[in-house]
């Protein structure tokens, strides 16, 4: 038993909070070892105290027909039939005061990610940041607008196609708005869309064929855009002359062409660091420098376009290129490269969209820093119930300046001290943050779990087991490595 401290964290926001330092990938079908079409996410956020996930499985029906969703962050939507049964990774917002708004009231579920019944599955939370001259020109609809984690509940309710999700999501964006930028990958075994946007009603959808790769590090991955291919694009009306108001549109509007990224993003150069890693990895040729910033690369060099050097329309693509076709277990390397997956990575999430049947999807799942972590996999479209870890009611850390005289803690990275909440032991997230913080904080132990658990990610690959039996594993070897250490 913890003892009981009066530092209480409270995270009261006046903005929600959005995932600060996420990384995205796409490839298509064209490109993996297998032939699937694979889209993954890493979610992070900038606390060093923690910050509990949980992952469900939604039932069917869960909202009615004609019912009223509220989001925290004053977002409504009425459901237009009784919702679809999805998987979902979502905030832990169920001990009483909810760490995204601060709020006591009756809380929505805060959701990230997951895959619904008819097999649409979809990654939000992925957080840009536009120009500020656009943002002033169309304002975000703080009041009311779509938040970016409100995305998944609605979509994954409510759409049977990744196209309808697309046209449900934009229709969104133009008729009430975002309540601040994002981008959003939704996918099925027909079709994946990419969608961005970087101010309050406008934005861009970008079909993505089986030939292409991205890697998104909150950044815009969209570039010079030719609208008048309605059969892969779907832009806002207002797109191209919102940016001319603002004085930063790059393009040609008379032939309705447009550098997306040029005229709309502002990541700053922190965000070019995950790029590096991430395209260095994929490519083997280490080209990009580990302090690679905006100057330093040409946007044509990673982003999508559909226009050729010609100036022709041509199947959307970028210029990334891997070395050989990568698998799923290449996937997971991926998101263990650093910066990309580091002590404040939350949650990861990747879709593996093998064809049309009910179990052609695969969803993998990890949490925590990946370099101490596993992946499991699970068959979303059937799953109706996951392993009790995941999403077992834990309470927020509590976080201290003085070092504790008992009990289980970590020093954080700012200097102060995180406190393990009661009943930690249960919770998937915290079993495995502590394997994160004991590698942290002794390079000694490091080797001998990052060794353990890439084994264990090798045999739960190569075993075929799915789901609970495949969690029951990990969380088996995860509690005998905690004991091994003493913990």
């Amino acid at each position: 038993m913890l003892k009981k401290m009066f530092v209480i964290l409270l995270v009261l926001m006046i903005f929600p909070v959005r995932a600060s330092a996420c990384t995205a990938i796409y490839i298509g079908s064209g490109l993996t070892a297998d032939g699937s079409t694979i889209f993954a996410r890493l979610e992070e956020y900038n606390t060093d105290e923690g910050w509990p996930k949980l992952f469900e499985a939604i039932p069917e029906g869960i909202h009615t027909a004609g019912e009223v969703y509220t989001g925290c962050f004053g977002f409504t939507w009425t459901f237009t039939h009784d919702s679809y049964g999805f998987t979902a990774f979502r905030d832990n917002n169920t001990q009483g005061i909810c760490p995204d708004c601060g709020g006591t009231h009756a809380h929505t579920p805060y959701q990230a990610g997951g895959t619904n019944s008819k097999g649409v599955s979809v990654t939000a939370t992925e957080t840009l940041l536009g120009n500020p001259a656009v943002a002033a020109v169309d304002p975000f609809n703080t009041e009311s607008g779509i938040e970016e984690a409100e995305i998944p509940t609605v979509l994954l309710s409510e759409a049977s196609t990744a196209r309808e999700a697309m046209m449900l999501l934009t229709s969104i964006y133009a008729n009430v708005g975002a309540n601040g930028a994002g981008s959003v990958i939704v996918g099925d075994a027909d079709e994946v869309w990419y969608i961005e946007n970087m101010s309050g009603k406008q934005y861009i959808a970008v079909r993505l064929n089986a030939d292409l790769m991205f890697v998104c590090p909150n950044i815009s991955v969209i570039g010079l855009v030719d609208l008048n291919d309605t059969e892969n694009v779907a832009a806002s009306d207002g797109l191209i002359e919102t940016a001319m108001k603002a004085g930063t549109f790059v393009g040609n509007p008379e032939t309705r062409t447009i550098d997306y990224a040029a005229s709309y993003d502002d990541a700053p150069d922190s965000t070019y660091l995950r790029l590096a890693a991430g395209l260095n990895y994929l490519s083997q040729d280490g080209a990009y420098p580990e302090n690679l910033t905006r100057s330093g690369i040409d946007g044509s060099a990673f982003r999508i376009t559909n226009v050729d050097p010609e100036g022709n329309i041509v199947p959307p693509y970028t210029n990334i290129r891997s070395e050989g076709k990568p698998d799923i277990r290449d996937v997971m390397t991926f998101f263990q490269q650093e910066p990309i997956s580091r002590h404040r990575s939350l949650d990861t999430h990747i879709f593996q969209i093998r064809d049309h049947t009910e179990n052609g999807t695969v969803e993998w799942i990890s949490m925590a820093d990946n370099r101490t972590s596993v992946f499991v996999p699970y068959l979303p479209m059937v799953t109706t119930e996951v392993f009790e870890a995941y999403h077992a009611d834990i309470a927020m850390p509590e976080r201290t300046d003085e070092e504790p005289a008992e009990g289980l803690y970590y020093v954080t990275a700012n200097g102060g001290y995180g406190i393990y909440p009661e009943g930690w032991r249960d919770s998937w997230y915290w079993v495995f943050t502590m394997l994160e913080h004991i590698a942290r904080d002794d390079e000694a132990a490091a080797v001998p779990i990052r060794e353990r658990m890439d084994a264990l990610q090798d045999e739960i690959c190569a075993s075929g087991k799915i789901g609970n039996p495949a969690a029951e594993i990990c969380w088996r070897t995860a509690l005998d490595l905690l004991s091994e250490f003493g913990k």
